[in-house]
Order: C-alpha cells, then sequence, then structure tokens
C-alpha cells in the first residue's frame, strides 16, 4: 500500500508529520464538505491539501511532484481518480466556454476541469478522434513511478489509492504500489454510511459518516497518528 525505504539524502528527518494530498473531487470539500482530509486537520495533522474538483489523473500527479520538488514532506497521500477527464488551461479564447457550461462551469488553479460535459463541438472532436487511452495509462504509470522513486529517495511515505475504480490494461502497472483490492467509491457504496447519501446534495462525494471512518482508517494503516480521542469526538 505504500513505501518507506532508503535513507534521507541530505534532507532533514521530519520529527512532526508533514502531509500533502491530492486527488479528485471525492476528496475535496473546498473548505466547506466534511471530506476525510478536512477530518484529519481538525484533528491536528499539518496537511497541504492539493485536491481539486473534477481533476485528471495528471493534474493529481503534477501537482504533488511539482510540489515535492518545492519543500519536504513525511507522508504522500494520493487518490487516483477514473481515466478519460480533460484539464483545459484557461485562457481568453476559452474561458466563454466554461462560464456557459451548465454542468462544469467552475475553474480550477487556472484550469478547467471539463470532463463529462459535450456541450461543446471542440470536446466532442476530441474525444471521438483524438482521445488515446493507452497514452493517458501509460502517462500516468509513468508519473507515478516517478513519484515512487522520488519518495524512495527522500524516504517518504507514500500511499496510492484509487477513489474510483481503474481498469488497469498495461502490464507496466503492476511495478506500482497501489493499495491492493481498494477504491473509495466501491467501499463507500457497500459500507453501512452509503444508506445516508443524498445524491441530489453530494452526487459523487462520499457523505460525512464516511468521511470520518475512512479517516480513521488512513490514519490507522498508514499515518500512524495518535489521533483516536480526536477522531472518536466526531
Amino acid at each position: 500500500m505504500y513505501r518507506s525505504t532508503g535513507e534521507t539524502m541530505g534532507r532533514p528527518k521530519l520529527v512532526n508529520p508533514k502531509i500533502l494530498v491530492s486527488g479528485c473531487g471525492v476528496s475535496y470539500g473546498g473548505g466547506v464538505l466534511p471530506t476525510w482530509v478536512n477530518v484529519l486537520k481538525i484533528c491536528g495533522l499539518d496537511i497541504n491539501d492539493l485536491t481539486g474538483p473534477g481533476i485528471t489523473n495528471s493534474l493529481i500527479l503534477n501537482l504533488l511532484i511539482d510540489e515535492l520538488h518545492k519543500h519536504t514532506y513525511s507522508h504522500v497521500i494520493c487518490q487516483l481518480t477514473q481515466p478519460g477527464k480533460l484539464d483545459v488551461e484557461l485562457n481568453d479564447a476559452n474561458r466563454a466556454l466554461m462560464q456557459k457550461d451548465s454542468l462544469r462551469n467552475y475553474s480550477f488553479r487556472n484550469y478547467w476541469p471539463s470532463s463529462f460535459s459535450e456541450e461543446h463541438t471542440a470536446k466532442k472532436m476530441y474525444y471521438d478522434y483524438l482521445y488515446s487511452p493507452g497514452i493517458e495509462e501509460k502517462d500516468l504509470i509513468i508519473k507515478l513511478l516517478y513519484l515512487q522513486d522520488l519518495c524512495d529517495r527522500s524516504n517518504t511515505k507514500l500511499c496510492i489509492f484509487e477513489g474510483i475504480k481503474l481498469e488497469w490494461k498495461d502490464q507496466l502497472h503492476k511495478k506500482l504500489n497501489i493499495w491492493k483490492n481498494f477504491s473509495m467509491i466501491e467501499d463507500y457504496h457497500t459500507s453501512e454510511f452509503y444508506k445516508y447519501h443524498d445524491p441530489l446534495q453530494i452526487p459523487i462525494t462520499p457523505n460525512k459518516h464516511y468521511q470520518i471512518y475512512f479517516a480513521r482508517k488512513l490514519n490507522g494503516i498508514f499515518l500512524k497518528q495518535d489521533i483516536e480521542k480526536k477522531l472518536n469526538r466526531f
């Protein structure tokens, strides 16, 4: 599920955990929703939250890797999302498309997470003629392998898990150290907490009951911090 090998390479060993997180909408709360990230923050953990609504695996990995080249962390958590999404860097020519979109009319770090919206000819033509799932999967695997290597060389603990189930076809994925037989959304759907799910209010993101449960679960098997008493207050 996670890696923690090798010695630090000229980087100070951290006494207090400093945690870096990235993922898509199943983990993104925007400071409002009680996600597992926010639950752990309330419990006192030092977390740099890079999660974003509807973003791609490519952007999830780019944000993590870029940040790891700037700062030192003790733990990294990478929540993967489903393939087939598209992030668009906003400019004067395409910003109007984002603003008029009935579903994806928001931006994130000057990107337009435009997936699953088919209101524009350009998007339809992209998926009809240009989208290449094999290239997307290979790019994802290579970035994940690089992330693993970065964490190995800096003695940083790494947890990678699927927020939404991925169907791997490229055999290179066998070199990835992912939380096996786990998908957050599948786990949520089969949990006792799903009966409280409100699809009209929050279509995808798991409800607060599951978020508390998942925060406790992730802490128990990966972070291993003494926050059980604080978690019990939720």
